[in-house]
């Protein structure tokens, strides 16, 4: 099946030409000896030079580039690269946290699949709310580190954003302005920008990674041949490793609209589930190593959960947050909401909806109705979700407690009408496609005199261009309000000073401050609280810290220690060590323990045996030794193995299965899709050939 905008009846043609797809690929005679003849030729020749540039191939990297250079601009305050520069989202130094790992394996390898920064430490890659395992975030972090390295990627998430809507507008064969104000639009509309406002990292970066599903599904239905199914597939891999969730759970919702892509027929529907189905099998050997370690664990994760949906919007006012851009509206309760600009604003503005409306009636050809119909859907099932109303439908109908808390743990499900964004600016980039290729309307003034007379003509058209502007530049002003960014106050450095220890205690920092987490975990301070996740370890007590930092004063069982920057550090009363040996009379004997990540070496001098007690959350993967030599791990949440008198090194490495399990389903996927790739090449090439031969 050819793709949409390479169909001589395509939309672009009967728009009246101007996409790259609209002219049989390139757009120059020279690239299709078949196209040489006839018709075609004479189309060809009838364009002007300005039209044959745009369609050609190499003018696509004009485009991109462009929608890069854009983003980048509106990004602009991100490519600060002083590293006490971070972005102004409240929780953006705790939501970048987890880059830290890859730190730790340029410092110690295979140390780093252990995350033991906070609350005991789990499993680095099975985090459903982090972005560890994207790209994006791997190649940033190791080229410019932590904060530098969240940064570019920021910059690339928004630039992912508009490209991924260029290639919608690409493959529905739209012209060039209306691809490319779509595509600008995608990069300031607020549904990324205000997120930052939370500083939601993985938030921003997951719904940037969903954008491209959307003309990844249309390019499927256009092409549904293995050439179709592994770009979805590689997105939908690339969603799943985003973090958070909401936009992962809120896809499966919105993606039945697809059915509308194809004529509803039930060879169409079968053969559209059929390859739906191998792109998602594909996509999850993809995301093995994150999808492996998580499944591994999920039965051991607990989360906060709202089975009433409580901070849900009605459905009513939902559509209101695409056109509203006053700040006090979002600080405020009104229409059904709570206070939080970063959950509920999507703002794109009047002008793109109106567009949008237009778009949705304005198609004749049967192919591009049926994309219409799906952005439409999709848009609407988006913003049905985010009220929260299907959810409570189910969380009524499931009897099963535990799905009932896991339906419920999707609290905040205002998140979800990110989603309706790019279908409604494609239909309106559709909507602005057919006033563009409207029949020329010209405006004549003439001005007569006595000696001097003049005429003007101008084609009323280009009209359009104020209303276009001023909707890019009202979501780009609006959005800017959340792309800003701030300094580490230097006390906090002297505050996390104050709270190293010789070994490798825990500690806290101040409760809700997030703009202490990355810097004392850049410090290899190990928090024993982590106010950043709304998921936890299912009966597992977090560890005693033996300092502890607040602004007010000491907590139960503590005492003051000391006053650093106007920050009070206590410690407790009776100080629980992070190593030691529990005699069987119940004394304990303290170690002195080192390491990091998944590394830990314990040295202990005692009189008499016991158990070593090491405050790390103990789970499958993790191993033992005693001086050298394997030894077993007892029952329990903490790690610990049996003592004999004496002095002793112990070692604990955490090396689980899960992984390497998760890596090879990754090479075999990522081999898998080559393979499909140039063996369908093939099989066109051998048709191709063989084919005047038949003739």
């Amino acid at each position: 099946m050819t793709d949409l905008g390479s169909m001589q009846s395509s939309p672009a043609a009967e728009m009246g030409g101007g996409g790259p797809a609209a002219a049989n690929g390139p757009g120059s005679p020279g690239d299709d000896p078949d196209a040489l003849t006839g018709h075609a030729l004479l189309d060809w020749a009838k364009k002007g030079r300005w039209s044959r540039i745009v369609d050609s191939r190499g003018f696509l990297v004009v485009e991109l580039a462009a929608i890069v250079l854009w983003a980048v601009y509106f990004t602009r305050p991100y490519l600060d690269m002083d590293p006490a520069i971070v972005p102004a989202g409240r929780e953006y130094l705790s939501a970048i946290q987890t880059h830290s790992v890859w730190q730790r394996f340029e410092d110690c390898g295979l140390c780093g699949l252990w995350y033991g920064n906070v609350r005991g430490g789990f499993p680095a890659f099975a985090d459903p709310v982090a972005s560890t395992l994207h790209p994006l975030v791997i190649v940033t972090t190791l080229i410019w580190g932590i904060v530098n390295g969240s940064k570019v990627a920021l910059v690339g998430v928004f630039a992912l954003a508009g490209l991924s809507q260029w290639w919608l507008g690409h493959l529905l064969g739209l012209r060039l302005p209306s691809r490319l104000w779509g595509a600008a639009m995608a990069v300031v509309a607020g549904y990324l920008a205000a997120r930052m406002e939370l500083g939601a990292f993985s938030l921003v970066l997951s719904t940037a990674s969903a954008v491209a599903v959307f003309p990844a599904m249309l390019y499927l239905t256009r092409e549904m041949t293995w050439r179709g199914v592994i770009p979805l597939a590689v997105i939908l891999a690339l969603l799943a490793v985003g973090g958070t969730g909401y936009m992962q759970i809120g896809l499966i919702f919105v993606l039945p609209a697809a059915v509308f892509l194809v004529p509803l027929e039930r060879d169409n529907l079968t053969r559209l589930v059929r390859r739906f189905a191998q792109a998602v099998g594909l996509a999850m050997l993809l995301a093995g190593p994150f999808l492996v370690p998580f499944v591994h664990f999920l039965p051991q994760i607990a989360k906060d959960f709202d089975t009433s949906f409580s901070n849900a919007q009605p459905l009513a006012y939902v559509p209101l947050n695409l056109v509203i851009r006053d700040i006090t509206f979002y600080l405020s309760n009104a229409l059904g909401k709570p206070p939080w600009p970063s959950h509920f604003v999507n703002f794109v503005g009047w002008i793109p909806v109106i567009l949008a409306a237009y778009g949705v009636f304005s198609a004749r050809d049967p192919r591009m109705r049926r994309a219409i119909a799906f952005l439409a859907i999709a848009a609407a099932l988006a913003l049905w979700t985010a009220s929260s109303v299907p959810l409570a439908w189910l969380v009524k109908i499931v009897k099963l407690s535990w799905l009932t808390q896991l339906i419920g743990g999707i609290r905040y499900t205002s998140f979800i009408a990110s989603l309706a964004v790019p279908p409604i600016l494609g239909l309106s980039a559709i909507g602005l496609d057919r006033l563009l290729s409207a029949r020329k309307r010209r405006f004549r003034l003439s001005l007569e005199g006595a000696s001097v007379a003049a005429s003007i003509s101008l084609d009323v058209r280009w009209l359009l261009l104020v209303p276009l502007l001023i909707a890019v530049n009202q979501a780009r002003t609006f959005s800017s309000l959340w792309i800003g960014t701030k300094g580490i106050d230097p006390y906090i450095t002297s505050v996390v000073n104050a709270l190293k220890t010789p070994g490798l205690e825990w500690v806290n920092v101040p409760f809700g401050e997030h703009f202490f987490v990355t810097p004392a975990i850049g410090a290899d301070l190990k928090l024993s609280g982590d106010f950043f996740r709304t998921w936890h370890w299912k009966d597992r007590p977090v560890p005693q810290p033996v300092l502890e930092a607040n602004r007010n004063g000491p907590p139960g069982g503590m005492v003051e220690q000391s006053i650093v920057e106007g920050i009070h550090i206590h410690a407790p009363v009776e100080r629980q060590e992070y190593a030691a040996i529990v005699h069987a009379d119940g004394s304990r004997t303290a170690c002195t323990a080192r390491g990091t990540g998944g590394d830990i070496d314990v040295s202990c001098a005692a009189t008499q045996g016991g158990a070593l007690v090491v405050e790390e959350n103990s789970w499958a993967g993790w191993l033992a030794e005693v001086d050298g030599k394997p030894a077993e791990l007892l029952d329990g949440g903490w790690l610990s193995v049996n003592t004999q008198e004496g002095s002793h090194t112990y070692a604990f490495r955490y090396r689980p299965w899960d992984v390497p399990l998760g890596i090879v389903l990754f090479v075999v996927g990522a081999g898998l899709s080559v393979w499909l790739a140039f063996r369908e090449r093939r099989t066109e090439r051998a048709q191709s050939s063989a084919s005047p031969e038949e003739g």
